[in-house]
């Protein structure tokens, strides 16, 4: 085989290779930015779900709450400072939080949409940070994804709080009623009324 002929076959499949990333480099932006769009909607249902706490207890947390439905996107510092915020007030609620009637469901969401983007950041991050696609140039206009950090609230936790609550609650009635059923039966044996 001649040498003319081997350099051009590499210089195809090279060229295939770099298109082939070029191509993989454009998918994962486009599914880090779907990501983010699906976190920011998630972000403004639970913020949103946090405006609906009844109470004057819960004021700092609706005040929180509008802050971050107006802080910008996930990525930014100031959305991720008032996200922060957000939940600080919200854990200092404690069960209280739970008044809210989709703040649960809304915050089960909101962990797997962070999930899913922060995946997705690290996938576009690491392909386009590697040797190949450096030397290339590829992507190299667009800004590198960030991920999105904040403090997570863990309502479950409040949820399990709250149900242990009710259980001793109702078990110290329960043995209250023994006692006074007890002490009944007492008094009826002793013909004390």
């Amino acid at each position: 085989m001649d040498w003319p002929v081997v350099i051009a076959v590499a210089l195809v499949l090279v060229l295939l290779y770099v298109w082939w990333l070029s191509r993989r480099i454009a998918r994962l932006t486009a599914r880090t930015a779907a990501a983010r769009d699906a976190l920011e909607e998630q972000l403004g249902r639970r913020a949103e779900a946090a405006r609906q706490l009844p109470g004057d207890v819960a004021a700092e947390a609706r005040a929180a709450a509008a802050v971050a439905l107006t802080s910008g996107h996930p990525d930014s510092d100031a959305r991720q400072g008032a996200e922060n915020d957000l939940v600080r007030e919200l854990r200092n609620l404690g069960v209280d939080a739970l008044d809210a009637p989709t703040l649960l469901a809304a915050n089960r969401r909101l962990g797997v949409a962070r999930q899913v983007y922060n995946d997705a950041v690290r996938d576009t991050r690491s392909l386009r940070t590697a040797r190949i696609p450096r030397t290339f140039w590829l992507a190299r206009r667009a800004p590198l994804p960030q991920y999105f950090d904040v403090d997570e609230l863990d309502l479950d936790a409040l949820v399990h709080e709250r149900q242990e609550r009710e259980a001793v609650r109702l078990a110290r009635a329960a043995a209250d009623l023994r006692t006074a059923a007890v002490e009944d039966v007492g008094r009826a044996t002793t013909g004390q009324s």
